[in-house]
């Protein structure tokens, strides 16, 4: 009975609603402008407006609107469904230009190569999906949806500006450089992403950002980025402190964070890992000096701790995390490949 009275409700509510009528484009960016104020001051992002904007008007009138309309221009003096859906797309793409484009990726990773810095995205990925690292195959088209097989994404393509000749050029230890960075980037920020309604998470998600940011800046400011990196590690440190009912102290020594949240259960990091990102305040004001490499250093280190933290955190609160299997280097496990040409490579006394 009670299911009855509400798809009675709901079709009631249908038919109240007034039929959508517009006869000029006038009328129709009167209603945009109408809808994008209401839309602004509910604090919608912009990226989700396109479609926000669509399911506004078919809850304000009796129309069903495509969501994914064909890219064109409308038809002159036409009105109808479509071509509607066609106008409200292509009003907040000229609205908002770029800024509607939703970012396809959890996080970015600073890699050293031939003396500058790059950045290779973490993307955002669901399912299965295999990553290789093969500059030989830059820049091919690939299937983004896996049916039979996961699909195959080059880590190589997710460097940003780096050119098909560049690509052509690394040499084995480059691209097995690009692969370490990639995996410890993702493996943090899809753990990060998973935990992400949790206190001080999404914090340390933005100092990431800030350390990556304050090493590629056109005017890099590693003090900026390193104290950005220790940043994340104390949110993560915090925040498992707090997950499993310690007394969270404010304080910004990563020894003492961490000693507190061993005793809870957490991991103890390598060691020097800590004393390699711990910084005074001052090196926000160049009061201390910082190197481009600390900063980096600094930058790789906090991502590893953090997606400890994050994986830790996450199984406390029973999700499923996110795996990513070590990569292999000529079919042997990446951290087993680097130790034997350590020692092939070490001289003989």
């Amino acid at each position: 009975m009670d299911e009855r009275k509400r798809v009675a409700k709901e079709a009631e509510s249908q038919k109240r609603k007034p039929p959508l009528e517009i006869s000029s484009e006038a009328e129709f960016l009167a209603l945009m402008e109408d809808i994008d104020r209401e839309l602004a001051a509910e604090g919608v992002k912009i990226t989700a407006r396109p479609f926000m904007a669509g399911l506004r008007i078919t809850e304000r009138y009796d129309v069903v609107l495509n969501a994914c309309p064909p890219r064109r221009a409308p038809k002159s003096g036409s009105f109808e469904p479509l071509e509607i859906s066609i106008r409200v797309q292509n009003w907040v793409e000229q609205r908002y230009g770029q800024r509607i484009n939703a970012p396809f990726h959890i996080g970015r990773v600073v890699l050293p190569l031939r003396g500058a810095l790059y950045i290779i995205n973490c993307p955002t990925t669901y399912g299965k999906v295999q990553f290789v690292c093969e500059p030989h195959s830059f820049g091919q088209a690939r299937e983004t949806l896996g049916i039979h097989a996961a699909p195959i994404c080059n880590m190589v393509d997710l460097v940003e500006d780096l050119t098909a000749d560049f690509a052509r050029s690394l040499t084995a230890e480059e691209v097995i450089k690009i692969g370490a960075a990639f995996v410890i980037g993702m493996g943090a920020y899809s753990a990060l992403r998973v935990i992400n309604d949790v206190d001080y998470v999404r914090e340390a998600v933005g100092d990431f950002d800030a350390a990556v940011f304050h090493l590629v800046d056109h005017q890099p400011q590693p003090g900026l980025s390193k104290w950005a990196s220790l940043q994340a590690i104390e949110k993560l440190t915090k925040a498992y402190i707090a997950q499993k009912g310690g007394t969270v102290r404010f304080i910004h020594s990563l020894q003492r964070l961490t000693d507190q949240a061993i005793t809870l259960g957490l991991p103890a990091p390598p060691e020097q890992y800590l004393a390699d990102v711990q910084c005074p305040a001052g090196v926000r004001y160049g009061e201390v000096a910082v190197s481009v490499e600390d900063a980096l250093k600094a930058h790789l280190i906090s991502l590893e701790l953090c997606e400890g933290a994050a994986q830790c955190i996450g199984i406390a609160l029973n999700r499923k995390m996110p795996v990513i299997p070590e990569p292999q280097v000529d079919g042997m496990a990446l951290r087993k490949f680097l130790q034997k040409h350590a020692t092939e490579q070490r001289p003989h006394c």
